[in-house]
C-alpha cells in the first residue's frame, strides 16, 4: 500500500474515532446518566459494553477503529488479524477498520460477528 493511501485511510480512521468518542460520550451521558467526559478510549469502550442496543454497537465500532489505528502505529495495518495475509485494498477502502481477509471473515464469521454469535448462542441445546 502506498503512503498516500495509507495516510488517507489514517485520516479517515482518526476522523471516525473522534466522531465516535463524541457520540458515545454524549449518548452515555444523556441516555444513561454516565459521566464519561474524561475517560480514555478503552474506558469508554468498556462503559459501552454494559449498555444494550445502538450504544453498544457504537462502542464495538470504536474498538475496531481504534484497533486499526494501533495497527497503523505498529506498521501491521492491512494484515489479517487471524492469518496475517494481506487484506485486499478494495476491502480497506470500503471499511478502513477491516481487520480480516475475505477468507478469514468467511471461515470465522461466527466468532467475529456479535449478532450472529448471540443468535446462535440462543439456539444451543443443553444436555
Amino acid at each position: 500500500m502506498d503512503t498516500t493511501t495509507l495516510a488517507q485511510l489514517g485520516r479517515e480512521l482518526n476522523r471516525e474515532r473522534t466522531e465516535l468518542v463524541a457520540t458515545l460520550t454524549t449518548r452515555l451521558r444523556e441516555d444513561w446518566d454516565k459521566h464519561c467526559e474524561n475517560l480514555t478510549i478503552s474506558d469508554l469502550i468498556k462503559e459501552s459494553q454494559g449498555v444494550p442496543g445502538a450504544i453498544r454497537c457504537l462502542g464495538e465500532r470504536l474498538e475496531k477503529v481504534d484497533a486499526a489505528l494501533c495497527a497503523m502505529d505498529l506498521e501491521i495495518y492491512g494484515l489479517c488479524a487471524d492469518c496475517e495475509s494481506d487484506i485486499p485494498l478494495d476491502d480497506l477502502m470500503k471499511d478502513a477498520a477491516e481487520q480480516r481477509c475475505p477468507q478469514c471473515r468467511a471461515s470465522n464469521y461466527y466468532h467475529h460477528d456479535p449478532a450472529t454469535r448471540q443468535a446462535t448462542a440462543g439456539e444451543r441445546k443443553t444436555v
